[in-house]
């Protein structure tokens, strides 16, 4: 399965959501392949691409600036599955 890289920062106001969405994600699938990246951690390197937090890449292209759905969520790993 095609992991879901998920960008958050510690100045990030609506990040504290995005870590409970990612735990309700795992709570449901467990096997989901969710890593969580926080760009305040020292030696983190940036991708070009992520200019805000939260925002979640997969296969290498930005899937929400902002946090979507539960349901969008898990709809992507089924279809990707």
């Amino acid at each position: 399965m095609t992991p879901l890289y998920v960008y958050v920062s510690a100045d990030c106001p609506v990040c504290a959501r995005t870590l409970l969405l990612v735990a309700d994600v795992r709570a449901q699938e467990p096997e989901y392949p969710i890593e969580v990246i926080d760009l305040a951690q020292p030696g983190t390197t940036k991708p070009a691409m992520v200019f805000g937090t939260p925002t979640y890449v997969f296969k290498g292209r930005i899937l929400s600036l902002g946090n979507p759905t539960l349901e969008t969520l898990l709809n992507l790993f089924r279809e990707d599955g």
